[in-house]
């Protein structure tokens, strides 16, 4: 794995976090110029596209960990005496 682009994908994460964090999405609309407003527009529905599906397989492989046994004989409830 390349550490450059997991550091890289973390700090991007951070920073849009605290983007979020500070501004609402409509005073972004208002505040931030034509580049920058353009640029989003433009990138990002492949970095949506990208972000769902690592969502997807996170959650799939996080709700997977964290679903409850259903067999009988492992999910046994204890009797107390």
């Amino acid at each position: 794995m390349d550490e450059q682009l997991e550091y890289g994908f973390a700090t991007a994460v951070f920073v849009l976090e605290h983007v979020a964090e500070k501004i609402t999405p409509a005073e972004a609309e208002s505040m931030f110029g034509e580049t920058a407003k353009e640029n989003f527009w433009r990138v990002w529905p492949t970095v949506r596209m990208w972000v769902d599906g690592l969502w997807q397989r996170l959650e799939d492989e996080r709700g997977a960990a964290a679903m409850a046994v259903e067999d009988e004989e492992i999910d046994e409830v204890g009797g107390g005496g």
